[in-house]
C-alpha cells in the first residue's frame, strides 16, 4: 500500500470530531481526515460520498466502507480510530483489509492525554442520535401521510359516485363518505367491530370539508331548468342531466346563456353536468408519529401563518395534519343546487388553447414544423351543412309533436276480417 502519500489531518477534539467533514470540501487526492477515537461515523447533511476506513489502535485496517452516501451510518465496534477519504481514494491508495497505516502520530498524541477522551463516542451518540431518531420518525409520518392520503381519494371517489346518482346532494355525498373512511378509523371483520369503526368515522365528520366546485352557482344561473324544478319538487335550481347530445339550453329555457365565452360559469351544459368535489380532512393527533406529527402540523402554521381558508386554519391549530383530495365524476341525474361554490369567470374565453403544433391538414407537412417560415397549406373551407326543413321535435320548444304511432284508418283494406276455421 502507498500510505507513504497519505496526508493526515487529525480530529482529536469533540468539537472537531463531531463535526467531521461536514460542511468542508471533500479531501484533497491523498488528503484523510482522522477521527480519534472513533468506532462509527454518520453522513448526515453531508453533500458528497465519502470513503470510511475503520482502524484498530495498532493502524490495523478492520474494515472499508467505499463511497458512503449522504444520510447512511457505518460502524466497526472493534475499531478505535476512523479515516475519511474522497470517494475513490482508498481504492488508489491500495487500502484493504488487513492492512496498516501508519499512526505513530496518532498514538504519541493520544499517549499524553489517555484518559481525557474517555466516553467521547456515547457523547456522540448522545448529540447526533436524537437526530437520527427524528429523522426517522419524519421519514415514518411521512408513509403514514401517503396511506392517510390513498384512503382520503378512496372516500372521495365514493362521496362523488353518490353523488352523481343523489342529485348532487351533500347529504348523500357526506353518508357515502363516512361509511368509506370506516376502514381508515379501524375496519373489523365483525359487526361489533364495524359499528365501532363507523362511530370512530362520524365522530370525524367536524374535521371533514366536502365542497362542491362543480357544478357552481353561475352554472344554475345559466342552465336552470325552472320546470324540470318544479316537475322533481326540487328545494333549489335544477340543471337537466338527460338529451345532453341534443341540448345546448333546457327545453324550457331554449334562449339560455349557453356561450362559455360570455356567460356566467364560462361553461356549457355538458361541463355544467361535471360533478367535481374537494374534500379536505385533518389527520388526528392520536393518529400521527409522536414529535414528527405536531413537528408537521407546527411547520405548516409557521410556514403559512396568513392562511385564508379558515377551515385549514383551524385545523393546525387543533394540531391536526390537513390532507386534500379531488375527483371529477359525470352526473348521472339533475343537479340540484346546495351550497354548491362560486366561481364566475369565462375561462380562456370559450376558445380552448391546443399546446402542440399548428395542423398541416391530412397529408404530411411540407416543411418542419419548427421552421417559422412554414406555414399551413391552404384548403377550401368546407361547405355548409344542408339545413333541415323541419324542426326537431327532441330539441326544440314548441316544434311540433312526435309523429304519431297510430295506424291509418284503411290499413286493413282488401285484407278479410272473417276468421277462419282450422
Amino acid at each position: 500500500m502507498s500510505t507513504d502519500r497519505l496526508i493526515i489531518h487529525h480530529a482529536e477534539r469533540l468539537p472537531d470530531r463531531l463535526r467531521g467533514l461536514l460542511g468542508k470540501p471533500p479531501p484533497a487526492p491523498g488528503h484523510a481526515l482522522l477521527i480519534t477515537p472513533c468506532a462509527s461515523v454518520h453522513t448526515a447533511f453531508m453533500r458528497y460520498p465519502i470513503d470510511i476506513v475503520f482502524l484498530n489502535s495498532r493502524g490495523i485496517i478492520l474494515k472499508l466502507v467505499e463511497a458512503l452516501r449522504p444520510w447512511r451510518i457505518a460502524a466497526c465496534w472493534r475499531a478505535r480510530h476512523t479515516l475519511e477519504l474522497a470517494a475513490g481514494e482508498a481504492r488508489r491508495l491500495g487500502l484493504m483489509p488487513g492492512g496498516q497505516v501508519d499512526l505513530a502520530p496518532a498514538r504519541a498524541h493520544a499517549s499524553r492525554s489517555p484518559h481525557g477522551e474517555r466516553g467521547a463516542t456515547l457523547v456522540e451518540f448522545v448529540i447526533a442520535g436524537p437526530l437520527v431518531l427524528f429523522i426517522l420518525l419524519v421519514l415514518m409520518q411521512y408513509a403514514l401521510l401517503f396511506h392517510a392520503r390513498s384512503q382520503l381519494n378512496y372516500a372521495t371517489f365514493e362521496a362523488a359516485r353518490a353523488g352523481t346518482v343523489a342529485n348532487a346532494r351533500p347529504a348523500a355525498m357526506r353518508t357515502a363518505f363516512d361509511r368509506a373512511m370506516t376502514g381508515y378509523h379501524g375496519g373489523g371483520t365483525t359487526t361489533a367491530e364495524l359499528a365501532a369503526s363507523r362511530a370512530r368515522a362520524l365522530a370525524e365528520a367536524p374535521f371533514t370539508r366536502i365542497e362542491i366546485l362543480s357544478p357552481t352557482r353561475e352554472s344554475f344561473e345559466d342552465y336552470h331548468s325552472p320546470k324540470l324544478a318544479a316537475r322533481m319538487g326540487a328545494p333549489g335550481r335544477v340543471i337537466p342531466n338527460t338529451n345532453l347530445a341534443h341540448l345546448a339550453c333546457p327545453i324550457d329555457r331554449p334562449g339560455c346563456p349557453s356561450n362559455p365565452a360570455a356567460n356566467a360559469s364560462g361553461q356549457t351544459l355538458q361541463d355544467a353536468n361535471l360533478l367535481k368535489l374537494r374534500i379536505t380532512y385533518g389527520i388526528p393527533a392520536k393518529k400521527q408519529i409522536p414529535l414528527a406529527g405536531p413537528f408537521m402540523a407546527r411547520a405548516l402554521a409557521v410556514l403559512d401563518p396568513a392562511d385564508g381558508d379558515a377551515f385549514r386554519a383551524g385545523l393546525i391549530a387543533d394540531g391536526r395534519i390537513p390532507v386534500v383530495a379531488h375527483t371529477v365524476m359525470r352526473m348521472q341525474s339533475p343537479a340540484i343546487e346546495a351550497g354548491n361554490a362560486s366561481n364566475p369567470g369565462a375561462g380562456n374565453a370559450g376558445k380552448p388553447v391546443d399546446p402542440g403544433p399548428p395542423p398541416q391538414g391530412p397529408g404530411l407537412p411540407a416543411c418542419p414544423v419548427t421552421d417559422p417560415a412554414c406555414a399551413p397549406p391552404t384548403e377550401p373551407p368546407p361547405a355548409p351543412e344542408p339545413v333541415p326543413d323541419e324542426c326537431d321535435p327532441l330539441t326544440e320548444p314548441g316544434c311540433r309533436s312526435l309523429p304519431s304511432c297510430q295506424a291509418p284508418a284503411d290499413w286493413l283494406k282488401g285484407i278479410s276480417t272473417t276468421p277462419t276455421t282450422p
